[in-house]
Order: C-alpha cells, then structure tokens, then sequence
C-alpha cells in the first residue's frame, strides 16, 4: 500500500495523513483480543508495562481493569501478535514512503480509553520524550475500534509540526506531559474520526490532543513509532522508555 501524490504532500504540509482501511480486518480482530487478553488478566505482560486510568476505581469496568496503556518495545519482543503487527507490510510501505528503507521502532504502546473513565491527553509532541536526531520520527497511530469525537479520537494542529520542538511540562508525572510555551485550543485543532483498520501517519512534532471518553464503549488504538536506523541517541543517560528494535533495511555503526 503506497501513498498517492497528495497524500504524500498532506504529510509534508501538514504533518499527517490518514490512510483507510490500511490494516486488514482479521489483523485488528487479533490485536484487539490480544489487548483484550491482557487487560482482563488472561495474560501476564512480563517485558512492558500497564498503566490504569488513575482516577478510576479498580472496578469500574467490572472483570476488566481500568488500563490507559500499555507501554514499552517489549511488546513486541514479549508477544507475536504485536510483532507481528509492527512487521505489517501495508504500514511499512508507506513508513518507507517517509522515512526510507532502514527503520527500527522508537515506540510500541497500546493506547486505551476505558469506557467513561478514559481521561484526555492534554497538548503535546511526541518528539519531546526521545532525545533523537533527526527529529522526523513517524507515529503511527492505528485504529482497533471506531475512533469519534465523543470517544476521543486524535486531534492534530495541521502544519505546526514545522515549528519546531516546544517546550513541555509535566503534569503528574514524567510521561504525563503538556505543551507550556503554545497556546492550544479546539479552534486550532483538526479531529480525525476513524474506523477500525484505519492509521494515522503523524510526524513526531505535531501537536495533538485526544479528549474523554463520555461513552460506554473502549476506544482502543495501537501506536508504532518508527525511525531512520541512522537516528542517534543524543542523550548518554536517556530515559528508561528509550528503546530500539531493528525492523528492516541495513543497520549502522554508532546508530540505532
């Protein structure tokens, strides 16, 4: 699955491209039990981590644990239908598109919004939790479930990707982070709806927002972040999430 010309010039303009019905049915179907599998405690995640919405009590959702995601590379390295899922080839030919042949993953999270108690993320870049050079990583944001406005489907701000890296401020905690220096609100941003199988193709220094979620259905989402295996670590003590997982093309020494 390739890109058409203006697609291709939406990315670069505006910094995002949504491609529809990327992922085939019975890929989501998989990805989607499989999450389902961990968050009801019918699997033990073993390499990455879980994070509960933390404003909801344990029980909120029953038999089902309150999860707003689950983190870390190791999700691939842990369980084969992540990996595989990473390794799909309608997501890769249009990663190559954007970033050429030789990728490895930044990122690998599944992002959850629990039935009325999924809380919002507030405004932020992806690109301010990895010190990384070049700063052109692509966040690839895939659909598991109807993706709606009242659920939380993502909002960007088309084009402020060329602004560069803004400063940012934790809320909470380390990877609870918000933009300090712009000033964004719902007359900037552009929401994107979505249907299951539907992926976000996002440059790492856009803006973007996702809200609550006011319904009584999961809002469920798979994110892949891929980057040039010529990408450097620009931090000799980088965080703890900062990882790598080779995905195709030639590696480099002194890189990825």
């Amino acid at each position: 699955m390739a890109l058409s010309d203006a697609q291709f010039e939406q990315y670069q303009r505006d910094g995002y491209v949504v491609v529809e019905d990327c992922l085939d049915g019975a890929v989501v179907e998989a990805v989607t039990d499989r999450i389902e599998s961990y968050v009801r405690n019918d699997r033990e995640e073993t390499e990455f981590e879980r994070m509960l919405e933390p404003d909801a009590a344990g029980d909120a959702l029953g038999d089902a644990d309150p999860v707003r995601k689950f983190e870390g590379i190791g999700m691939v390295r842990e369980d084969d239908v992540f990996a595989d899922l990473v390794a799909d080839e309608n997501v890769l030919d249009v990663v190559r598109q954007l970033q050429g042949p030789n990728l490895s993953l930044l990122r690998s999270a599944a992002m959850l919004k629990p039935p009325r108690v999924g809380s919002e993320k507030k405004y932020h870049q992806d690109a301010a939790y990895y010190p990384i050079h070049p700063m052109d990583h692509v966040t690839v944001w895939m659909a598991l479930d109807q993706a709606t406005t009242e659920n939380g489907c993502m909002q960007v701000v088309p084009g402020a990707h060329r602004d560069g890296l803004l400063g940012h401020e934790a809320i909470e905690y380390d990877t609870d982070i918000t933009i300090a220096e712009g000033d964004y609100g719902p007359d900037d941003a552009v929401a994107l709806p979505m249907e299951p199988g539907d992926v976000l193709f996002q440059h790492c220094l856009l803006p973007h927002y996702t809200a609550p979620n006011e319904t009584d259905d999961w809002r469920r989402a798979y994110i892949a972040a891929y980057m040039r295996n010529r990408s450097r670590f620009t931090d000799p003590d980088p965080p703890e999430w900062v990882d790598s997982y080779h995905v195709s093309g030639e590696t480099f020494p002194g890189c990825v």
